[in-house]
């Protein structure tokens, strides 16, 4: 079964005391609500793994396609 994808550009995160919680969905503007369509939970050892991966993974991207550059507002 190939694996499904979502293009998302809006994230909430939170977390319990035994779940870190993903939020991921499509923002559309500021004059509409952000279409969520996917949550991934996590255990704080996963989450913590996810977090270095990731990070990983943006420093091997940065190296090869250059700096990303975050706006913030």
């Amino acid at each position: 079964m190939p694996i499904e994808g979502h293009s998302s550009n809006h994230f909430e995160l939170a977390f319990t005391e035994s779940e870190f919680l993903l939020d991921f969905g499509q923002s559309y503007g500021e004059q509409h609500e952000p279409l969520m369509h996917t949550r991934i939970i996590l255990m704080p050892l996963s989450a913590k793994t996810f977090l270095e991966m990731l990070h990983d993974l943006v420093e091997r991207y940065e190296k090869t396609v250059g700096p990303i550059e975050v706006r913030r507002s």
